[in-house]
């Protein structure tokens, strides 16, 4: 990365197999990235790419097979125990299914106070404040619906109690994995707006992983695009939605729906389906679906390389499309 800025989130080289021997799955194959304080960074691909997995594997979730995992110049790659929870006080993750990652049997107050109980910061008194500002925060009235079951709740509001208990430990970064994938659309725009503003209160920085692109844009600083398991292009958004350098990003953006029903769809549509993870193609990964593919692409497979200031692609002939 060219930028001269000290990552409060570095990547390199991230690997997650699932399986062993010829059956093995590399769901994340090399995946490198940093992710500066206080900027949102979006992750976008098709399902399956592996972008919720990076997440996981970014909270070590899942344990990742090789490569490195900075957190404000500590690595935490391999940290188990006491010194990965404690990690994990400073970067938390929100989950896309709000309803089935909150305890149904457990009252609200009870689940945002869980990470003030399990750390000891606060008791009696204060630990109740703490509950009660959070749930305001996120526009739950904690007189109201404070003494309620999580299985009471909809699915944006569980979502809203989800981003509460995230805050209780006053992280740095947030991992936010498709979370109003599973919201309706009113809903979105609402938990959208609530996460923007939560990160200007609290200084927060974000790792948004979506497939929506009109979501990832609008939330997003920068932009990331993964596809069979590696980043092909990445860049500040407004600069990669006007001018896509993969062929895939282009594909991409040509099949997002516009709103306006009399406007021309001038967008190619990309043919085949994506290769088998337990095989993939020699080279570029996605060239045997490119119409620019070559030789070399088949011979080569290209590194992500400075196209523009910021703005990175992984293609042996970028702009090919434009």
């Amino acid at each position: 990365m060219s930028d001269h800025r000290t990552p409060l989130l570095k990547v390199r080289d991230l690997t997650v197999t699932f399986g062993k021997g010829t059956r093995s799955v590399s769901a994340v194959a090399g995946v490198s990235f940093d992710v500066y304080e206080g900027e949102t960074l979006g992750l976008v691909g098709e399902s399956g790419c592996g972008k919720s997995t990076t997440g996981k594997a970014l909270m070590k979730i899942v344990a990742p097979t090789s490569g490195s995992i900075e957190l404000n110049g500590v690595d935490i790659t391999h940290q188990r125990g006491r010194a990965l929870r404690h990690a994990r006080t400073h970067m938390q993750m929100i989950f896309q299914d709000p309803i089935s990652s909150l305890n149904p049997r457990r009252r609200v107050r009870s689940i945002v106070a869980e990470p003030l109980d399990a750390w000891k910061t606060a008791s009696g008194a204060e630990r109740d404040r703490i509950v009660n500002d959070l749930l305001n925060k996120v526009g739950i009235d904690p007189e109201v619906y404070g003494n309620r079951y999580a299985r009471q709740f909809s699915g944006g509001q569980c979502q809203r109690i989800s981003i509460a208990r995230s805050l209780a430990m006053r992280p740095q970064m947030l991992i936010c994995d498709e979370v109003v994938s599973a919201l309706d659309v009113s809903v979105q725009a609402q938990i959208l707006n609530l996460l923007e503003d939560l990160k200007a209160e609290y200084g927060l920085t974000l790792l948004f992983i979506a497939h929506d692109l009109a979501v990832v844009k609008n939330i997003s600083d920068r932009v990331a695009v993964m596809y069979l398991g590696k980043i092909c292009e990445i860049g500040p958004s407004d600069t990669l939605y006007e001018t896509p350098g993969h062929p895939y990003t282009q594909f991409l953006l040509g099949a997002a729906l516009e709103a306006d029903p009399d406007s021309v769809d001038a967008g190619t549509v990309l043919e085949g389906e994506p290769p088998s993870p337990h095989d993939p193609p020699s080279g570029c990964r996605f060239r045997t679906r490119c119409p620019f593919a070559t030789e070399r692409c088949a011979a080569e497979e290209p590194q992500l390389r400075e196209v523009a200031v910021g703005h990175q692609v992984a293609c042996h002939y970028p702009f090919a499309a434009a």
